[in-house]
């Protein structure tokens, strides 16, 4: 954890050089792995952090940057399913593999777009962690929630199952842009219950959507358009249940690049207790 700190701090007076008065500061790109935590900030605009967190004894959370830094993926292995660990491995491996793949427009589809692609990604990520589940033993009933974000140009493109969350800051507002799979959002969703009630709710992690089910999936896809300074959080829920949306909100919008924030929200959802795994993406668009 000090070595974290002195990278982060290392990396702030590297900030403080510049090529000229209209030029990004200058960055050296951070991998640094850890006892219980993981993260990369490949730019000041991009980093991504997954955590162990206080009280869990293995890390079931994974994510993924792409070189481009255009493709983010969280993964949360089922909490209380078997091989939790290789079920969110198997899920980024096989998203990543159809994302780099050459596109191939399904018969009859007269449109082809980058969210498609995506779906057909979470498709053939179910495929494969649920062909897993099924012919190995140790592997029975694994699964995994994920939330894939993919930038294109100025518009972002989220696809997401189970209870991984993204949320969009912009011009001062912060909002969640995706729906939970889970019969406790359900609850919300009928308002029955609070969202801040749904999570302190004891059944909270049962999800109604995961890669890995057999039965299939139906993965919920958002696109927006992004503004410059626009940022986005894609996170586990053991960043999203100890932090209130709020919580998170005032820590997006503070100054500083996107390894300060990103660190900042998992610091302080371990100080909250860290009850789970912690995974953030954090991302600030930019139109350069």
């Amino acid at each position: 954890m000090l070595r974290l700190l002195l990278d982060v701090i290392r990396n702030r007076l590297r900030m403080q050089c510049y090529l000229g008065p209209e030029a990004e500061p200058i960055w050296t790109p951070l991998f640094q792995e850890a006892p219980g935590r993981r993260l990369s900030a490949p730019s000041r605009r991009l980093c991504a952090i997954t955590d162990i967190g206080k009280r869990r004894d293995k890390n079931e959370d994974d994510y993924f940057l792409s070189a481009d830094g255009n493709l983010w993926i969280v993964a949360d292995g089922m909490g209380g399913h078997a091989a939790g660990e290789v079920a969110s491995a198997m899920t980024i491996e096989a998203i990543v593999d159809s994302m780099r793949a050459p596109g191939e427009r399904p018969p009859f589809a007269e449109v082809w777009s980058d969210g498609d692609r995506l779906i057909q990604a979470f498709a053939g990520a179910n495929e494969r962690v649920s062909g897993r589940s099924l012919s190995d033993t140790s592997c029975e009933g694994m699964g995994s929630t994920a939330i894939a974000g993919l930038v294109t140009g100025e518009s972002l493109h989220l696809c997401h199952v189970g209870d991984t969350r993204g949320y969009h800051y912009s011009e001062g507002q912060f909002r969640r842009l995706t729906n939970d799979h889970s019969l406790i959002w359900d609850l919300v969703m009928s308002g029955l219950l609070t969202s801040d009630q749904a999570r302190f709710h004891p059944h909270r992690g049962r999800v109604t959507q995961a890669i890995g089910m057999p039965s299939g999936l139906r993965p919920e896809l958002t696109t927006l358009a992004l503004k410059p300074a626009d940022r986005v959080l894609l996170c586990s829920d053991g960043l999203w249940e100890p932090l209130a949306d709020q919580e998170m909100a005032q820590i997006v919008a503070s100054d500083g690049s996107m390894l300060d924030l990103a660190s900042m929200l998992v610091d302080k959802a371990n100080a909250l207790g860290g009850p789970d795994n912690i995974t953030a993406v954090l991302y600030e668009h930019s139109n350069r």
